[in-house]
């Protein structure tokens, strides 16, 4: 398993425990996987906690990613998180993180 993203999505699902995949964990790809997974696991508390989430396509010159602004009104905060297309694929897979988004 090379990809990240892969990796991600297994780490999502608890295919890829590390105590039995200690190997590949240790990699920099494992370790790039786990970061990216706490970040993911991040954005969708607060996407579900938002009280007004905005979504918006970058330029495909910027990457093609999609920025993320998450308002919480109510102690005067605002996110803004910008995601690859692989990122909010994998949110999106979530039917109550993809109706946020959507």
């Amino acid at each position: 398993m090379n990809d990240v993203y892969a990796l991600v999505r297994s780490l999502r699902e608890n295919r890829f425990p590390r105590n039995r995949h200690f190997d590949e964990h240790a990699t920099v790809h494992g370790a790039e996987a786990r970061r990216v997974n706490r970040f993911l696991r991040a954005v969708e508390k607060d996407v579900l906690a938002a009280d007004q989430v905005e979504v918006q396509r970058e330029p495909e010159e910027e990457g093609g990613g999609w920025r993320v602004t998450l308002r919480f009104p109510s102690v005067r905060l605002c996110r803004v998180v910008s995601l690859t297309p692989d990122e909010h694929a994998i949110l999106v897979e979530d039917p109550r993180i993809a109706a946020r988004l959507g």
